[in-house]
């Protein structure tokens, strides 16, 4: 009888199923974008030459370099919440970051 169901029911389940693989692949890949701080750092090495060869200020090199760091904070806020959600829907490996509880 649930052989019959699952036949019949095919066309409908098949769409439904491969719709959200899709939205799973598009939010893994967000995930890895917003988590990527690779972006960030070479803007920071970017900021750095631009500032020894004059082409930015000392003030404007502050500004930017404030918001690199804002930036990569916000990525390493948001990969401690991922760990920490994996750590508690079961076994998984937790990150140590030198402060806070652990």
């Amino acid at each position: 009888m649930f052989l019959l169901d699952d036949i019949l029911l095919l066309p409908i389940k098949l769409p439904i199923a491969g719709f959200n693989w899709i939205l799973r692949q598009v939010k893994t890949m967000a995930d890895e974008e917003m988590l990527n701080d690779q972006v960030w750092k070479e803007r920071l090495i970017e900021l750095q030459m631009m500032r020894e060869v004059g082409d930015i200020t000392e003030e404007q090199y502050k500004e930017e370099e404030a918001k690199v760091f804002a930036a990569l904070r916000d990525i390493r806020t948001r990969k401690e919440e991922i760990a920490r959600e994996e750590g508690e829907e079961g076994e998984g490996i937790g990150i140590y970051t030198g402060y806070g509880k652990g």
